[in-house]
């Protein structure tokens, strides 16, 4: 799929990545009795997130001095980050390895991905004891530099405050482009060849850093030792959570994909999700084989077969994985929507149980001290992700992220499907023969 040759920029910033293509929802009411309790969850949470920053870890938590992390690091953190790596999976797929049907799709994950970190941050900031040092990451003579969270702390809210949100930033020119007067036309027309400009660089930051830091949380494992139990305690850490962060930023643009389009009877290409999928088996594949060859190398081959209460949480992680791996080979399966849908959600699950455990539930510190959420930290940890739920419909509703029409992806030149006397006609993507 290539495209041909690009239209003299008349028009101003819907060509700053034209590559890219997206549509607002326009039918149906935004405000649904679902999303209205979704807000009321999330303004819950907030609240008590609120009075959590004027108060001790105490009353809201049921976090110790052996279980430093509670759920907002271990689920919010740790497990729904990978959730969110789309942009770095379909970016790197798309940018580094010409996949070039996955441009299509780039807006819907880059708003969940810039969702899920946003999200994630915020439930970082009320977790730490002294949320108001947070700013600390931000100034280079106050860090600790033998700290294992530096590297974390600094580029987390680095690639999301700069590198997710200048990838995303079209979105929101697009919609001052069409709705905005004429003197704000001219502003945008006026600086986005330097957007343009910049926009390569600012890619390669937002793959580079999530490559980094999502490694490193699975570095920061290393440091708990025989803690965490020796069938997820391994050397490859690093490497297993970067590939399950890819897998599950596959898999979970895949579900978010079909769900939010069948909720808006939208059409898909189905080419650009049979690659996907081809991509996720790939993933779980490449994930499968690492974990097997560092189980045969360290000799723990063995415990996974044990039949306890690890092994068998064990194998239905790595049946999670293994089931879209070996079915999404099968074109039948790639083409058929709702298996596409079951696989992924599968794939999903897998990859976020392998992210969770070793955090929580394989976790067994030598002291006799337990851990289990309070009813705030729960409460809290749900009206984060329903706000993040909250801000996407917001934003499918009012931004041109959903994948344009299928057949020519016209849209991408007009966002919003309202001519103006200033554009012109649109770069076809065509299929490749």
């Amino acid at each position: 799929m290539k495209p041909t040759p690009s239209s003299p920029d008349t028009r101003g910033t819907t060509l700053v990545n034209h590559w890219q293509s997206g549509v607002p929802v326009t039918t149906g009411p935004v405000l649904t009795p679902l999303l209205a309790l979704l807000m009321a969850l999330a303004a819950i949470g907030l609240i008590l997130a609120g009075v959590r920053v004027v108060s001790p870890l105490a009353p809201f938590s049921s976090m110790n001095s052996v279980y430093a992390w509670g759920i907002w690091k271990t689920f919010n953190v740790m497990t729904l980050t990978a959730l969110g790596s789309g942009p770095l999976a379909l970016g790197m797929a798309a940018w580094v390895f010409n996949r070039q049907k996955l441009h299509v799709v780039m807006r819907t994950a880059l708003v969940s991905g810039f969702l899920f970190y946003a999200t994630g941050l915020i439930a970082l900031g009320f977790d730490v004891g002294r949320p108001w040092n947070f700013y600390s990451a931000a100034m280079p003579w106050r860090w600790n530099t033998s700290s294992a969270m530096l590297e974390i702390s600094i580029c987390m809210p680095l690639y999301c405050a700069v590198f997710l949100s200048f990838e995303i930033l079209p979105l929101f020119l697009e919609r001052l482009y069409y709705t905005g007067n004429e003197k704000a036309r001219a502003f945008l027309r006026h600086v986005s060849p330097l957007i343009r400009k910049i926009y390569p660089f600012a890619i390669i930051g937002a793959y580079v850093i999530p490559l980094m830091h999502q490694s490193s949380l699975g570095g920061l494992l290393l440091l708990a030792g025989d803690k965490i139990h020796p069938l997820w305690q391994s050397p490859v850490m690093p490497w297993l959570y970067l590939v399950a962060a890819a897998l599950c930023g596959f898999a979970f643009t895949i579900f978010l994909l079909l769900i939010v389009c069948l909720r808006y009877a939208r059409r898909l290409d189905g080419d650009v999700l049979a690659e996907l999928a081809n991509l996720l088996s790939g993933m779980c594949f490449l994930f499968l084989a690492i974990q097997a060859i560092d189980l045969i190398w360290r000799g723990q081959i063995h415990a996974a077969f044990a039949f306890d209460k690890m092994s068998l949480l064990f194998l239905l992680e790595t049946s999670l994985i293994l089931t879209p791996a070996v079915a999404l080979r099968f074109r039948r399966v790639r083409q058929t929507p709702r298996a596409l849908l079951n696989m992924s959600a599968l794939a999903c699950l897998g990859g976020m149980l392998y992210r969770f455990i070793p955090t929580s539930i394989a976790y067994a510190p030598m002291r006799s001290t337990s851990y289990f959420p309070s009813v705030p930290e729960l409460v809290m940890a749900v009206g984060y992700i329903s706000l993040g739920i909250v801000a996407f419909v917001f934003a499918i509703n009012y931004f041109a992220v959903l994948p344009g029409e299928a057949s020519t992806w016209d849209h991408a030149f007009r966002p919003f499907g309202w001519k103006h006397p200033t554009a012109t006609q649109a770069t076809a993507i065509e299929r490749e023969a």
